[in-house]
């Protein structure tokens, strides 16, 4: 079970919310976000658990290659409209992708050897939902800390890893992670 706790969907607007007066509230004092960033990338990996109970429990492999070029296109042109160079958030978002689905591989080699939990999921209406906001945000967290010149330093490296609580994420993963990290970067 991951360690995020999860929010009602109903409440997730309330959050989104909350959120983007936390986010618009941390850009005036630039590294304050940082752990909203940190928190936001947790999170969003703190689904695929649930991901790859829901791909075992109606037999779909764990890669979408279609999924991932959504994702990754969503990511780019967000990243765009807020001033961050597209290609270094593509890279942010395929170290992300890699990390979940490596998350949903190991979670879906334990399945084999137990019972695969019955409880409903829902990964279109329920999930990719969230992943999808979780995603923008991630990105409006980035520029808020790029626009205030808190660029994030290696510094961040320990208290990033001990953010990422997956056990199913190894720590090559989330190094990989970091290092994308850091190279995101503003439009030029």
């Amino acid at each position: 079970m991951a360690i995020i706790a999860r929010v009602p969907l109903k409440q997730s607007t309330c959050l989104s919310v909350i959120l983007s007066m936390l986010i618009f509230s941390s850009a005036i004092h630039g590294a304050e976000s940082e752990p909203s960033l940190f928190q936001a990338i947790a999170e969003r990996l703190g689904y695929m658990e649930d991901v790859a109970v829901y791909k075992a429990q109606n037999k779909i492999p764990v890669e979408d290659v279609g999924r991932e070029k959504r994702v990754l296109s969503n990511a780019k042109e967000l990243a765009a409209t807020h001033g961050l160079d597209p290609d270094s958030m593509e890279r942010f978002f395929i170290a992300q992708i890699s990390a979940a689905k490596a998350i949903q591989y190991r979670y879906s080699a334990e399945l084999l050897t137990r019972e695969i939990p019955t409880r409903p999921i829902d990964l279109q209406s329920d999930i990719r939902p969230e992943l999808d906001r979780l995603g923008g945000d991630i990105v409006m967290l980035f520029a808020m800390l790029l626009q205030s010149r808190s660029a994030i330093g290696e510094e961040r490296r320990e208290r990033f890893m001990s953010t990422l609580q997956s056990r199913f994420l190894a720590d090559a993963e989330r190094e990989a992670l970091f290092d994308a990290m850091l190279k995101v970067r503003r439009s030029q």
